[in-house]
């Protein structure tokens, strides 16, 4: 494993035999081409797999590549990672350099979006409605009003925070919780362990935002899921394996006290053909698509932080790899 470096170490680093940005988009190649030609003029951009000579690559853009090949950056400064999750950059053998977390307004509009959607229309009784067409009805449901149905946001970082924000503009009220304390204007905050089943049983919907990391890995147990308010919504866009088992899930819904469950992401993914969540009438599955990477913002993001970088500034967000994001 290379050496740490700091962020103070690179800034007064010369870094003589290290000019090159080394691109390696898993998709889409051609868009990325032309948003960093258009944004990096003038640099010696590499796209992979034409890396050249491996001592002039400064800093690799990448959602992932392999432990082996980074390993051969003798002058890596740091990875520009071209997604918001981090797990791939935490395994044993990854060099340790800084990564920088994509934190792409566009990408959290995007999730925002996505969760006011779905929320909304379980809230507001939307697919019975639909239903009742077919049978020429005319009829208004009974609902829960939004000045009452209560928002709760398992992780309240720049996702969680937008997704909050484009609740709260519509009335919702808004709960979050977060490994420690915090405040924000028109947030209940819920912090730790200690409150997190007041956290549950306070929300109407509760939408996780969390990452995957070794304390938030099965957080949503049997245990957990019935501390959940009656006829809940569950709504996971973070990552699936913070639910501890599919069939934990099942019960809940069968058992309550969950009413409905919206996944945009399981664990595994795509989920086994044999999970009781494929057929399950309660549950929506949507194939990872909340949030998904949009070229000319992440790649306006990530040229800003190679120009930060060259600068000696600040760089934000890092990966943290003590808390595992």
């Amino acid at each position: 494993m290379m050496a740490a470096k700091s962020l103070g170490d690179m800034a007064g680093a010369t870094y003589a035999a290290a000019v090159a940005i080394l691109i390696n988009p898993y998709s889409r190649a051609e868009q990325w081409r032309e948003a960093f030609e258009q944004l990096l003029p003038g640099e010696d951009v590499r796209w992979y797999p034409d890396i050249g000579d491996p001592a002039e690559i400064e800093f690799v853009v990448a959602w992932l590549m392999a432990r082996s090949e980074l390993s051969e950056l003798p002058n890596l400064r740091a990875i520009l990672c071209l997604g918001a999750g981090t797990e791939q950059w935490q395994k044993p053998g990854m060099p340790d350099v800084p990564v920088v977390r994509l934190a792409d307004p566009a990408m959290a509009d995007q999730m925002a979006a996505y969760a006011v959607s779905y929320v909304v229309r379980h809230q507001r009784g939307f697919a019975g409605v639909e239903a009742l067409q077919v049978e020429r009805s005319w009829t208004i449901p009974t609902t829960p009003p939004t000045w009452s149905y209560k928002i709760g946001i398992l992780g309240y970082g720049t996702i969680g925070a937008r997704i909050g924000e484009a609740f709260a503009a519509l009335g919702y009220p808004i709960n979050a919780w977060t490994r420690s304390q915090r405040e924000t204007p028109g947030v209940t905050h819920f912090a730790g362990i200690d409150q997190l089943e007041d956290f549950l049983g306070a929300s109407s919907a509760v939408i996780n935002v969390l990452p995957s990391t070794e304390a938030t890995i099965g957080l949503l147990d049997r245990a957990r899921f019935a501390q959940f308010s009656p006829d809940a919504l569950f709504m996971n866009v973070g990552r699936g394996t913070v639910v501890e088992s599919d069939q934990a899930l099942v019960d809940a819904l069968d058992n309550g006290p969950l009413a409905a469950a919206i996944l945009d992401v399981t664990n595994p993914e795509p989920l086994d053909a044999d999970s009781p969540l494929w057929d399950h009438r309660a549950v929506t599955l949507t194939p990872h698509l909340s949030g998904v990477t949009q070229v000319r913002s992440a790649a306006q993001v990530v040229a800003a932080n190679i120009a930060r970088f060259r600068a000696g500034e600040a760089v934000e967000p890092l990966l943290d790899r003590s808390r595992g994001y």
